[in-house]
């Protein structure tokens, strides 16, 4: 508890944020590395899923953003050591914001800020950006729709004014559908405006299915300029075929490498292989409203039946933690004691509960949606085993993931296997998740309890009692079990070595825009 009271201190220091300094130890160590001549032309980057859209504020898919991260800035940037900084964001357009009062937040952009096209990025691209984001028609209109106006007062002063405070619209702008994209290009008629970015990088060619290949701005406005002259995401979704593809020199970078392999990996002297905390929770859900598990007591029934570390166990290698409440590690408030009051392992509790919810064994038959990839297909099976201990038949559905997140909004599944990754806007977690009607709600969830104390937690501006309000739903939510909680993978990445300027989060949501191969290390 006192590490979550010490974190609270950081983020109420949101408000009087300085200006951060956009140049990095990246820059002067790439300077020198390039001057010797021994910067890797390329580099490629061996991902495990397929790159599906480039348009921003229409997709908000994880691979998508690692490549929009390369061409597009947002006002702000989430650092990925705020833990050890006491830093959550740092300047990107922006050189300082402030609150000016509780309803009017306020941008500073820098000056000379420009697209990859050449032309100037000011204030007004910023209420171009931000007014398609708060349209009604938008895919971010929910989450921004506090958002009541924004306005540009010169061209280097944004403003967004609001209907109140928000403890996690910062965390929202800092996002990559919300980078900053051109109204010049938008009015010019060209095909795809939205590529047009401010980033060191610009789209080159997309092959679709076969890699995405993005080139240096040479004209970058920014002090910290992109390092290799091209980055390459190659999607490679079978895993093993990955560490092949590193070993034999195709990708420089292998994303999620299976972990039976990883001793192999360490052995070779031409690999680096990191591994460190993640943030993404697997989850099993419930279609809330939908039979039969529109039962509460059906739900922690299941709860009780799943063995959590097993999986760890079998999927992982061990190289994972499982947890219980819904609340990402890493994000604010994440609390996961033993009084959180959540169903976990205990086979005789569950047949007990079965019961109690109306059912004897060998009555249910249920559906499991699963995506076709790992580690959905490894996971699925064994929720089918321990289901089975306790008389619940479960028929695998296997979707490839497009089809699965469409049957889930949809609400055609009764289980459905599925992960969330938060960084740090904890309203992803209880409003996107939860609250009734959200486009997220997979679970199709509703409770105004819910919705009630999710608002509030969002606005709530004393921060002690915003800690007791979130413990205290993740508590309610635990009890009510639309979801259960698995496990949280560790991040593990595999290199070649001299692999550098790498900005990495445990959920993978990676900003490779300033990274290179120093082969004088290799």
């Amino acid at each position: 508890m006192k590490k979550l009271i010490a974190l609270l201190l950081v983020l109420v220091m949101f408000a009087s944020l300085a200006a951060c300094s956009k140049t990095s130890s990246t820059s002067s160590a790439a300077g020198s590395a390039a001057a010797s001549g021994k910067i890797q032309d390329t580099l490629t980057i061996g991902t495990a899923q397929d790159i599906n859209s480039l348009d921003l504020q229409t997709q908000n898919d994880q691979i998508n953003n690692n490549c929009l991260a390369l061409t597009h800035e947002c006002l702000i940037k989430l650092t990925n050591d705020a833990a050890e900084t006491g830093t959550v964001y740092v300047a990107q357009l922006a050189k300082t914001w402030e609150w000016e009062d509780d309803t009017t937040l306020v941008f500073h952009l820098y000056d000379g800020i420009k697209f990859s096209d050449g032309n100037p990025c000011t204030a007004d691209d910023c209420v171009f950006t931000y007014e398609m984001a708060i349209d009604p028609n938008s895919a971010l209109a929910s989450e921004l729709s506090l958002i009541k106006s924004v306005e540009a007062r010169d061209d280097t002063t944004f403003v967004i004014h609001t209907s109140s405070y928000s403890n996690d619209l910062l965390a929202s702008i800092a996002s990559k559908p919300l980078g900053i994209q051109s109204r010049k290009a938008y009015d010019s008629k060209q095909e795809k405006p939205y590529l047009i970015g401010t980033g060191p990088y610009k789209l080159e060619e997309w092959s679709e299915g076969q890699y995405v290949k993005f080139i240096k701005v040479d004209s970058y406005w920014g002090e910290n300029p992109g390092v290799a002259k091209e980055i390459i995401f190659k999607p490679i979704l079978e895993a093993s075929s990955r560490v092949i593809a590193l070993q034999n020199g195709e990708i420089d970078v292998c994303i999620d490498p299976p972990t039976t392999e990883l001793s192999f990996l360490e052995a070779d002297k031409n690999i680096t292989v990191l591994e460190k905390d993640g943030t993404r929770l697997f989850y099993l859900g419930f279609n809330c409203a939908k039979a039969p598990f529109d039962n509460k007591t059906l739900r922690q029934a299941v709860a009780c039946a799943i063995d959590k570390d097993a999986i760890v166990k079998i999927v992982l290698s061990g190289k994972g933690k499982t947890q219980n409440t819904v609340v990402n590690r890493g994000v604010w408030s994440f609390y996961d004691e033993a009084d959180l009051g959540a169903y976990t392992y205990d086979v005789e509790k569950a047949k007990s509960l079965l019961a109690e919810a109306g059912y004897k064994a060998g009555d249910l038959t249920v559906d499991l949606y699963a995506a076709t990839d790992s580690p959905y297909k490894d996971i699925a099976p064994i929720i089918q085993a321990d289901l089975a201990v306790i008389g619940i038949n479960v028929n695998i559905v296997s979707l490839d993931q497009a089809t699965l997140k469409s049957e889930c909004q949809a609400g055609s599944q009764q289980l459905f296997l599925w992960r969330w990754n938060v960084i740090d806007r904890l309203s992803e977690v209880f409003s996107d998740l939860y609250t009734t009607g959200s486009a997220s709600n997979y679970h199709h969830f509703s409770d105004t309890y819910v919705d009630d104390m999710a608002a509030k937690i969002t606005a709530e501006k004393d921060q002690d009692t915003r800690l007791k309000e979130s413990v205290e739903l993740q508590k309610y939510l635990a009890d009510a079990t639309p979801q259960i909680p698995l496990y949280v993978a560790n991040l593990v990445i595999a290199y070649k070595k001299g692999l550098t300027g790498t900005y990495l989060f445990g959920g993978g949501n990676h900003d490779w825009s300033h990274a290179y191969v120093d082969l004088s290390a290799s």
